[in-house]
């Protein structure tokens, strides 16, 4: 599939590629955490081959000319699922794919009575966007050991799972991007009292946006105080003040001039985000200069709070996600310091190319990583025109599909820096 000139995701990014945090040494403490919800993107320098991992492929379409595409997505009530299941239809009509969407609004049992569903109806390959990363495993392999390969999206599941990879956005690099940007805006010497709005403390997608946001924001500060100061160091002190902030609510590390003031859940909506920044404000506007929330219909709802305190010249809002076309227009504005790239159209359609590219364009899924992460991206004043799309039904940022890569090739690339 070609992809429009309005797919191309500009050159410009002001934020950093996934794969430019890998070049680190195995023995460094960070890696020896994972899988961890709350490090979801982190790339294990030294992850295992996995290509004896029996995954039912290789494997042939039962009608070659109408493959058959059974996907498993956890909800359409939000802007970003329902972008990628958009994306999914178009997608698979340009290819001539038969591609059934089944919602399970979070429900595991449901889903995976869907997956079984589609077992039973002879489906060549499935996609499941997991409603529990680990409940979903078993569901995942008795569709494997049927013989009928899956592939998982927006988030990576429980090891166990013997799926081909998981096409997703770069949770924790998105964070880390968004964290360096407000360590800069904020400069070397003011303190930054932040408060947190999460959709959820047991998602690993939620988690580890909101971890990587801590852990840019105690690199960047890290660095002001030693020029050669280490990521991996850094990502190892921001993971702890996480678990500190899930644990307690809040965190002060004076050191770094640093503190988290309070959290709030806020689900997946801007009334959920409004209110859970409500309820921080009424306890700590006073000294609170940034709120860090985890995607934009949060962030969307905490300006509107922020707005309505009459704080909206005292507290930035910054997100690592999902640079819908709304959140762009408020960056633009100067009223939210930042979205992410972490498209749901740009994931709904990268899936379905993956699979033309397995069954039809030669690509070997034999040995791919748990998680096939695009390069992450920070959205900013400085590069939101160049990504808002003319093109108005688009509504996200532009982008392009990136290319997924072997473990081997991953590896390879690690070696040389």
């Amino acid at each position: 599939m070609k992809l429009s000139l309005r797919h191309l995701r500009a050159p410009i990014v002001f934020g950093l590629m996934a794969i430019a945090s890998l070049s680190v040494h195995a023995k460094d403490e960070i890696y020896s955490m994972l899988p961890n919800t709350a490090l979801s993107g982190v790339i294990d320098p030294d992850m295992p081959d996995r290509t004896d991992i029996k995954k039912a492929w290789p494997k042939k379409p039962g009608d070659p000319a109408h493959l058959k595409i059974g996907w498993a997505e956890i909800s359409l009530g939000n802007p970003w699922w329902v972008g990628l299941a958009n994306k999914v239809r178009q997608t698979s009509a340009e290819y001539g794919f038969d591609t059934d969407i089944e919602v399970a609004d979070f429900d595991l049992q449901r889903q995976c009575s869907q997956i079984d569903s589609f077992v039973t109806r002879k489906m060549d390959v499935i996609v499941v966007d997991p409603t529990d990363v680990a409940g979903v495993a078993k569901c995942i392999n008795r569709a494997v050991d049927a013989g009928i390969p899956v592939v998982t999206v927006g988030s990576v599941p429980d090891p166990s799972a013997r799926i081909l990879t998981t096409i997703t956005p770069n949770p924790y690099e998105s964070g880390f991007g968004v964290g360096q940007y407000v360590a800069k805006h904020a400069g070397k010497d003011r303190q930054i009292t932040a408060a947190v709005i999460i959709s959820s403390l047991s998602n690993s997608t939620s988690e580890s946006r909101v971890n990587g946001m801590v852990s840019g924001i105690v690199y960047e500060r890290m660095k002001d105080a030693d020029p050669n100061a280490k990521k991996s160091d850094a990502m190892l002190r921001g993971f702890n003040l996480f678990e500190q902030l899930k644990k307690s609510g809040k965190f002060d590390d004076a050191q770094l001039k640093f503190k988290i003031v309070g959290i709030g859940i806020g689900r997946l909506t801007q009334e959920a985000g409004l209110a859970a920044a409500e309820d921080l404000l009424s306890a700590h506007a006073a000294e609170m200069n940034y709120i860090l929330a985890d995607n934009d219909s949060l962030a969307l709802g905490a300006m509107r709070a922020v707005k309505n305190a009459g704080k909206h010249d005292a507290i930035q809002i910054a997100a690592p996600a999902d640079g819908l076309r709304i959140a762009l227009e408020q960056v633009k504005a100067g009223n939210l310091l930042t979205t992410g790239m972490f498209s749901g159209d740009e994931c709904g359609a990268a899936a379905v190319e993956f699979i033309h590219n397995i069954f039809y364009g030669g690509l070997d899924a034999s040995n791919l990583p748990m998680g096939s992460y695009f390069p992450a991206g920070v959205i900013t004043k400085e590069n939101v025109d160049q990504l808002i799309d003319p093109d108005k039904s688009d509504t996200f940022y532009k982008y392009t599909i990136p290319p997924v890569k072997s473990i081997p090739q991953i590896k390879s690339e690690l070696s040389k820096g």
